[in-house]
């Protein structure tokens, strides 16, 4: 067998699957809360000037320049269950798994392409619409960084950014806009910007990644299609963003079999009787109800070991279909993490690859990346000894429609963000009260998922809740590296005190401390002294209301500047939005994309305030007996400082 058919790795995540090591060509590389999303360009009138007005930049030859939408093996489209099935349609539309893949229409593209221009990193990109179509003038990567004008064809993501696609004079193969916008800001930055990865990470023009990978996650019924010996694709799907038939399977057969009369349609495909084969999620079995969920919201691997298997992934995707079991499935695999499965071979393959381990799974494998809920859920005894299921807590649909705005966020059923999410299942919990959680029972200190689901998770510039089950152990944050719930919200304790509390309330062995991990902040330890990953997680603590509660904010000022001078760019970022919303916060003229020179002189003035002020002596965040930094031990932990590259892969 020819080594190059040995296998092909695929890991799924949040946004997609990413690819390594299948035989298609690859072609030359050469800038808290959600807000509303920005207003659509159909509130505005549609202006239609001529080629000329909008640039005078070269003009592309116009190609179909996005995938094609195929039906095939009996998908049919959403539009086809409306007519039975109209409340839930409507809710599915309104959710943001619809619209995780646009076309750009008048009807999908937001203001900021509508005749706006933009400058990032001294790059200029003029953005303007003829009729329906709307177009962006660049320095395109792909063609050497030449002057020209491209059409905008689909637009990826619409709850936290928007990434765009452009036509690349490849049929049916856009390559990625590379700036994109931030809804909740109202701001462009460049791409890479928006992951945690090295500053010096070589940059791609990401042309085709939509095809190869993105389309797996974002799009339904994805057939990638690469075309032997070019840079193009031919890849098919049944319909752009997650629609009613990746959740429900096929609906052809179900349509024949409801219908009647001179309207009954007539089969696509095969001339057998049409079965109805359509799944209700939550009728499945505990043991497979999430796996629909976890084919997109897993870490997973597909194994090829031969040509035809191959060009039979290529050209008719995953095959994986509602109703079936994960484990079972022709291509996917689950990769998990913990050490019990080290030894699998799936698991081997996966560690073989250079950094997949560490950008995906904490060091005793619980997953640290956004959009890979259901890896970390498997791995609780809450699903592994009970029947814990995606939908214990979340729904696909919510037909009240005063609840939609809200339930979109996160698609969780109602009361599924506060305790009634754990006591369907712990009720006993409830009556313990403050005797179980030795907090105040209205604080943020009783709420069980504070405790048991920590924000240990990043992704999309934020922190998430992990769904790895557990309780907080100081002896897991010293072995890991991963904070504590405790500590993710006391930022002002060390473990000592963390550790001390544990075992007077829980009977917790009391692990060995190293002296500066019994005085100093478990926040400053890793946002000193941690690598990137850690880093993150602590300047998105600090932006998290309960835990300024519980810590006060006074200290945390001078921290954050330190953050938006870190050499990563999603760090900086960050910390810069924290630090905004931080009471009395004085105003900045910051660029998080400025040299570093750049920004030092512009975060001077604001330093050297905050070094002069005198805050109450709190010696665990390195604020002496006269009230100011006590530079000293501030210089040990900086020293300490990990800066192994991080790259997290989303």
């Amino acid at each position: 067998m020819s080594k190059k058919y040995a296998w092909a790795a695929i890991v799924i995540v949040v946004v997609a699957i990413t690819a390594w090591g299948l035989t298609r060509p690859r072609s030359r590389t050469t800038g808290g809360q959600n807000a509303t999303p920005d207003p659509m360009t159909r509130e505005m009138p549609g202006p239609t000037p001529d080629a000329a007005s909008v640039s005078p930049s070269e003009q592309t030859t116009l190609v179909a320049a996005k995938p094609v939408i195929d039906r095939t093996s009996g998908y049919v489209g959403s539009d086809s269950c409306k007519p039975c099935h109209e409340d839930y349609h409507q809710s599915w539309h309104t959710s943001y798994h619809r619209t995780m893949t646009q076309p750009i229409t008048p009807a999908t593209a937001p203001a900021a392409i509508n005749g706006s221009q933009v400058q990032v990193e001294g790059q200029v990109y003029r953005f303007s619409r003829r009729g329906d179509e709307f177009f962006v003038e660049l320095n395109d990567p792909i063609a050497d960084g030449d002057r020209l004008t491209r059409r905008l064809v689909l637009m990826t993501g619409s709850h936290h950014m928007h990434i765009f696609w452009y036509e690349s004079g490849l049929e049916q193969t856009p390559a990625q806009l590379p700036i994109l916008f931030l809804i909740d800001q109202q701001r462009w930055i460049p791409r890479r910007s928006a992951f945690l990865r090295p500053p010096n990470m070589d940059k791609e023009h990401e042309l085709g990644r939509w095809n190869e990978t993105c389309c797996q996650c974002h799009s339904t019924h994805p057939r990638t299609r690469p075309q032997p010996n070019e840079s193009a694709w031919d890849t098919r799907v049944s319909e752009f963003g997650i629609s009613c038939e990746a959740c429900h399977g096929p609906g052809e057969g179900h349509i024949i079999v409801h219908s009647s009369g001179p309207a009954k349609p007539q089969r696509l495909e095969g001339s057998g009787p049409a079965v109805d084969e359509i799944v209700n999620p939550k009728n499945l079995p505990a043991s497979t109800r999430s796996d629909l969920c976890g084919q997109c919201h897993g870490i997973m691997m597909v194994d090829i070991d031969n040509a035809a298997d191959q060009e039979q992934f290529f050209t008719q995707g995953r095959q994986f279909r509602p109703g079936d079991n994960l484990e079972e499935a022709f291509f996917l695999q689950v990769v998990r993490g913990s050490e019990e499965n080290w030894d699998s071979p799936t698991f081997q393959r996966f560690n073989a690859m250079p950094g997949k381990f560490h950008g995906h799974f904490w060091p005793d494998g619980e997953v640290r990346v956004s959009g890979r809920d259901y890896t970390g859920m498997i791995e609780s005894k809450c699903f592994q000894q009970g029947e814990l299921a995606c939908l214990s807590c979340h729904t696909m649909h919510q037909q009240d429609l005063s609840l939609q705005s809200e339930w979109k966020d996160d698609q969780l059923k109602p009361d599924m963000r506060g305790d009634a999410a754990c006591l369907q299942c712990h009720p006993k919990y409830a009556e313990l009260g403050s005797q179980h959680t030795h907090h105040p029972i209205d604080s943020a200190g009783s709420r069980c998922m504070n405790c048991h689901m920590p924000h240990t998770v990043y992704g999309i510039l934020k922190t998430i809740r992990s769904h790895t089950i557990s309780s907080p152990s100081v002896a897991t944050t010293i072995d890991t590296g991963r904070p504590n719930a405790c500590n993710l919200c006391h930022l002002d304790h060390t473990l000592e005190q963390t550790a001390t509390s544990l075992a007077d309330w829980y009977g917790h062995d009391k692990p060995d401390l190293a002296p500066i991990e019994q005085v100093t902040a478990a926040s400053l330890l890793y946002f000193l002294g941690g690598d990137a990953a850690q880093r993150v997680l602590q300047v998105n603590a600090m932006e998290w209301q309960p835990a300024r509660e519980a810590s006060g904010t006074d200290w945390m000022s001078f921290y954050l500047l330190l953050g938006m001078e870190d050499p990563y760019d999603a760090i900086r970022l960050i910390s810069e939005r924290a630090y905004k919303s931080l009471p009395g916060a004085a105003p900045l003229q910051y660029d998080f994309l400025a040299s570093p020179q750049q920004r030092a002189a512009s975060l001077r003035r604001e330093y050297q305030t905050l070094l002069q002020s005198r805050l109450p002596s709190r010696q665990a965040l390195l604020i002496g007996p006269d009230g100011l930094l006590d530079r000293s031990r501030f210089g040990f932990l900086t020293q300490q400082r990990n800066g192994r590259p991080v790259y997290l892969q989303e």
